[in-house]
């Protein structure tokens, strides 16, 4: 056999070779297309209002599965370790919301007259684009005379908060009956951090607490809730 032949015939084998590794390729490694789904939160920026510095306050986000595929949050990263993002394990179905908990430690972050602080939070997720994007925000004060009291990471089931209804144009609702015989004082602020009004209740029972929005300038507000035991929690109502 001529070397010209030789080289040939190992030219022709290894072309059949990699045609048929091909022709395998496509029979046993099918394409799976990736699942997209896309995420919307009913605020996006969260103004928690004025807290003592070392207060220790937990925000809820809403959010809801605006596409047709089961939505998975695979992480949630803050700007630095003072917040702490909680997010459902379980996959969010179409249509159906969630809530993310974040957490914001106001140990040394405060000065007298008040310290701004602002924090952001990375939402990934199987959306596009990945990455989706909440703000936490505040006054952090320094009082030398008031010591608060610190309790326990997530000491409170954001789930056992219930404000309705959201949206609200008249009486705002909250059910606080899981914490009956605990004093309680509430407070809401409007989207750029003024407070509007204060609710001080001395011992909570069963009973739901109304606040009266009737008055307000349609849009957010945060009702920060501090109760007798436990971290200060906000979630976020909607006036219309």
């Amino acid at each position: 056999m001529t070397t010209k032949a030789f080289f040939s015939l190992c030219f022709i084998y290894f072309f059949c070779l990699n045609l048929f590794g091909q022709n395998l390729a496509s029979d046993f490694e099918p394409i799976i297309p990736e699942i997209i789904t896309s995420i919307e939160f009913d605020q996006t920026e969260f103004n928690f209002g004025d807290i003592k510095e070392g207060e220790i306050i937990q925000n809820v986000f809403t959010f809801t599965n605006t596409g047709d595929e089961p939505l998975v949050i695979t992480s949630a990263k803050a700007t630095c370790g003072c917040s702490v993002p909680r997010w459902p394990a379980e996959p969010i179905m179409p249509g159906e919301k969630g809530e993310i908990l974040v957490q914001f430690d106001s140990k040394n972050k405060g000065k007298v007259g008040g310290q701004i602080q602002v924090k952001r939070i990375t939402i990934s997720a199987n959306t596009d684009p990945v990455n989706n994007y909440v703000t936490i925000k505040g006054k952090v004060h320094i009082y030398e005379q008031e010591q608060p009291q610190r309790h326990d990471y997530f000491d409170i089931d954001a789930g056992s908060i219930k404000l309705f209804p959201n949206p609200s144009s008249g009486q705002v609702q909250l059910d606080l009956s899981e914490y009956a015989g605990k004093s309680a004082l509430i407070e809401i602020y409007n989207v750029i951090g003024e407070r509007q009004s204060v609710v001080s209740i001395d011992e909570l029972n069963s009973e739901t607490v109304q606040v009266d929005v009737s008055n307000y300038e349609p849009g957010p507000y945060t009702f920060s809730i501090s109760m007798e035991g436990h971290n200060r929690i906000a979630k976020i109502v909607v006036v219309q």
